[in-house]
């Protein structure tokens, strides 16, 4: 047998290693909301430079769609260059010079003709691969056609004063206009269009095409350049953090801009074709090639925040769509590594979990105190726990302490005991005490069980309420349902719910009860004799008598939590609760006190005694039941069941009462009047027997039809 250890001993570790959870508890806690916060953070983040460049693109968009719809308007539009210039060049150099985004404003005809203004900000490779003169900032290009037909080029070069700084001309050259895809997509449509991404035939860089289609003297299509790299700068300079990436791209998996330039450019040079557009699957493995893959193998319907493991790091990401009014659905994808966000947030948490230990170990020696001074009253603590968590309610909980804390305890123990004793008064207490003991948390939904149901009903209630003031009628009603609701729990009866004046209550549930029916006949019983007692008084009182209506019935219902997550009733569903309330009704038709279905006689058990009370359909079913009235427990019961035995003769007077019912039900009708007649001479007026006197003189004077099986149908309650 192990050595016993002292209680402070015990207490000190407990609450050192409980100090130890909530601590660490804490600072993990406090570690994962701030990384969820974080996470929150950069998912706005990312959202907000999303809509940023969105704006910004959609802005440029615009920009480029407003100005071809305005510059097939004017007049000079469809007017061929002459080798010297356009009338159009102020209006394009002007466009270019405000709007850097682009790098080309031109004007392609019909028979080939060609005239483009363009930029050369940015384009060092293209001038000094095609020997442009260092000072050019802009150029010219205008391709015509000779009387012969032979086609010619001619460009000058221009600095940023406009001045001719150069030029150069060619003879027979190959670039036709009518073959580039910003003029092909123009003349499919009426309006602007965007093209799809190509390589320019000038700079070779990537890029894109708003153009518009014009009619006149000789048509075209007039088309404004944006370059795919000016794209990607802006883009790149929006991107969060080392790490991240932001790409622009449509359903198909076109690259309309990529925040990392240099691989941008690599792989524009890598596909080999001029004039083929890049695609995601041109692009070396990384995060963003990843979540547009994703992406689009989901069809390009999850705008989503989402979490990418690419190469052992983790990303965030978020995508978000452009507006489609371009003629194409394009997207905004972003990513940056998790760890920009969360990493700071991991140091801090390191760093407050060895300050938190060193805290504790400074904190033992008052741990030891305190673990002493507890180590007296913990026990009477203990106990008082122990008689709660078994439901044991009625004493009050007392501790004597020096110390506030254990002082406070007791105190809120005491009040947690007062407030589950008064919770008790509330919903059933075999609920209660089943939910405590067996730590059951409840949940939506129930289980199909069989069950014994009670309702009880005053006789005219509403009738009675009126003579009486509001405070005479709360007491008296108090009072009653007092009497009764501890009658039905003393019996392992379940209080559903009082509706009114009413009681619905029912056994075997939540506490299985092998003998609900048993137990719920019994105490029918006892609240009968309870309420002449209880009657007795308010006679004596001068008060109006509560006379009660009780009506039992056994059978399957659904019993369980019912309604929605933040109100819910323990109570049962079902046809059986329909009945067993129809029967309580039936009583003020047969003048009877308590009846009782078939079922329940079938289960109940021979200590009671039962007079068979005729065949029946309540309103709401289509079924006949048997129903019996419930005279109390068998002539000559001891014990418990002494106080509800019948008379010594009531044997007999059920036999007689059986016999004359018979003769009902064989349809001798006026046989069935005498005897009924005979029996309330003998023992004395009957209501039941009454009624069907009352039955079968009618039926002797207007028979039933011949199917007629002694089954009385009621259509109200």
């Amino acid at each position: 047998m192990k050595k016993p250890i002292p209680l402070y001993v015990n207490i000190m570790t407990t609450v050192t290693l409980l100090v130890s959870i909530i601590v660490l508890s804490v600072v993990f806690y406090g570690y994962v909301r701030n990384l969820d916060s974080a996470i929150i953070l950069a998912q706005q983040v990312l959202h907000r430079v999303g809509v940023s460049v969105v704006e910004r693109t959609q802005n440029i968009f615009d920009t480029a769609f407003m100005t071809v719809d305005t510059y097939v308007n004017f007049p000079d539009i469809e007017k061929k260059a002459s080798i010297h210039s356009h009338s159009m060049s102020p209006v394009f150099f002007k466009f270019l010079k405000y709007h850097p985004d682009f790098t080309s404003v031109y004007i392609g005809f019909d028979d080939g003709d060609f005239f483009l203004v363009s930029s050369l900000h940015r384009q060092e490779a293209m001038k000094k691969a095609q020997k442009i003169p260092a000072s050019a900032v802009w150029y010219t290009q205008t391709i015509g056609h000779r009387a012969d037909g032979l086609r010619y080029e001619f460009r000058k070069y221009l600095n940023a004063g406009f001045v001719i700084v150069g030029s150069s001309s060619k003879l027979d050259i190959s670039y036709d206009p009518r073959k580039r895809p910003w003029f092909k997509k123009a003349s499919e449509i009426d309006t602007a269009a965007l093209s799809d991404t190509y390589i320019f035939a000038s700079s070779k860089e990537p890029g894109i095409t708003v153009s518009r289609r014009f009619i006149g003297a000789v048509s075209g299509v007039v088309g404004v350049d944006l370059s795919l790299l000016n794209l990607s700068r802006f883009a790149k300079g929006q991107q969060v953090g080392d790490g991240g990436e932001i790409m622009i791209f449509d359903a198909a998996g076109d690259i309309y801009a990529y925040s990392e330039l240099d691989e941008l450019v690599s792989s524009t040079s890598s596909t080999g074709k001029p004039g083929v557009a890049l695609k995601i699957a041109d692009m070396q493995l990384s995060a963003i090639t990843v979540l547009i893959s994703d992406f689009l193998k989901l069809g390009g319907n999850d705008l989503y925040n989402h979490k990418l493991e690419v190469n052992d790091i983790s990303y965030l990401s978020h995508v978000e769509s452009l507006p489609k009014e371009y003629g194409k659905e394009l997207f905004i994808g972003m990513v940056v590594p998790e760890t920009i966000f969360t990493g700071p947030i991991t140091k801090t948490g390191r760093q407050t979990l060895f300050v938190s230990l060193g805290i504790l170990i400074l904190f033992f020696p008052i741990i030891y105190i305190v673990a002493k001074s507890v180590s007296r009253p913990i026990n009477s603590l203990i106990k008082n726990v122990e008689d709660i968590k078994a439901f044991k309610l009625d004493s009050a909980i007392k501790v004597k302490s020096n110390i506030i804390e254990i002082l406070k305890l007791g105190k809120a123990m005491e009040t947690m005991r007062e407030a589950l004793k008064a919770f008790g008064s509330y919903i059933p207490k075999p609920l209660v005490e089943a939910m405590i003991i067996n730590e059951i948390t409840p949940t939506l939904g129930g289980d199909r069980k069989n069950l014994t149901f009670l309702f009880t009903d005053i006789q005219d209630f509403t009738i009675i309420s009126e003579s009486m003031s509001p405070e005479q009628l709360t007491g008296s009603i108090t009072s009653y349902m007092k009497k009764m609701s501890r009658i039905i729990l003393e019996n392992n009866g379940t209080i559903d719910k009082y509706i009114g004046d009413a009681i619905m209550a029912f056994w075997n549930a939540p506490v299985d009860d092998p003998d609900h029916a048993h137990h719920a006949c019994l105490a029918a019983l006892q609240c009968r004799n309870m309420l002449t007692e209880f009657n007795k008084n308010r006679r004596d009182n001068g008060d109006a008598e509560f006379l009660t209506r009780m009506g039992v019935y056994t059978g399957e219902a659904v019993v369980g939590n019912i309604g929605s997550s933040d109100r819910m009733d323990y109570t049962a569903m079902g046809a059986s609760v329909n009945i067993a309330s129809r029967l309580e009704g039936l009583n003020k038709f047969f003048g009877t006190g308590i009846l009782v279905g078939e079922t329940t006689v079938q289960t109940a058990g021979d200590e009671f005694q039962f007079r068979f009370a005729g065949t029946v359909t309540p309103k709401g079913t289509s079924v006949g039941l048997g129903i019996y009235e419930l005279l109390g427990t068998r002539h000559g019961a001891t014990g418990l069941y002494a106080p509800y035995a019948v008379s010594s003769q009531a044997e007999g007077q059920i036999r007689e009462w059986e016999a004359a019912f018979e003769l009902l039900l064989s349809r001798k009708f006026r046989g069935a009047s005498v005897a009924f007649s005979a029996y309330v001479e003998r023992y004395g007026h009957d209501n039941l027997v009454e009624y069907y006197r009352s039955r079968a003189n009618e039926y002797a004077i207007r028979p039933p039809d011949a199917f007629w099986s002694g089954e009385q149908n009621f259509d109200v309650k």
